[in-house]
C-alpha cells in the first residue's frame, strides 16, 4: 500500500476512534452532571473542549499505531480532521457564530492529536530477567 493511502486510512480510522472516545467521555460527563447537578454553562463549555482534546489524543494515538511512523504529523492531522468534523456538524446544526471557544477547541484538538501521535510512537521495551 502506498504511503498516502496508508496515511489517509490511519487518519480516518484514528478520527473515528477519537470520535467514539469523545462520545464515551461525553456520556460519562452527562452521568456526572446528572448525579452532581447542573454545572454553570462556562464550565460545561470548557469541559467539552477538554473532552474533545482527550478524544483527539486517543485518535492520534490510534492513528500513529496504525501508521507506524510520523507520529507528530499523523496525530496533528487526526486532530485537525476531528476538529473539522465537529465544527462542520455544529455549524450545520445551528447558526451560532464561530467564537473564541472554537479557537480554543481547535488548539486543544490539534495539540491533543499531536501529543497522542508522539505517545503512539513510543515502544515499550520488555525487561528480560
Amino acid at each position: 500500500m502506498s504511503d498516502k493511502k496508508k496515511l489517509i486510512k490511519s487518519v480516518l480510522i484514528g478520527s473515528l476512534c477519537g470520535m467514539l472516545a469523545c462520545v464515551i467521555l461525553m456520556c460519562v460527563m452527562a452521568a456526572v452532571m446528572l448525579t452532581a447537578g447542573l454545572l454553570p454553562a462556562g464550565i460545561t463549555d470548557y469541559a467539552m473542549a477538554a473532552i474533545a482534546s482527550a478524544g483527539a489524543l486517543t485518535g492520534g494515538f490510534v492513528a500513529t499505531k496504525l501508521n507506524k511512523g510520523a507520529g507528530l504529523i499523523v496525530g496533528a492531522l487526526t486532530g485537525a480532521a476531528m476538529f473539522l468534523l465537529v465544527t462542520l456538524a455544529a455549524l450545520l446544526k445551528s447558526s451560532a457564530p464561530v467564537t473564541v471557544l472554537t479557537a480554543i477547541r481547535a488548539a486543544g484538538m490539534l495539540a491533543g492529536g499531536a501529543i497522542g501521535g508522539i505517545l503512539g510512537l513510543r515502544e515499550r521495551k520488555k525487561i528480560h530477567f
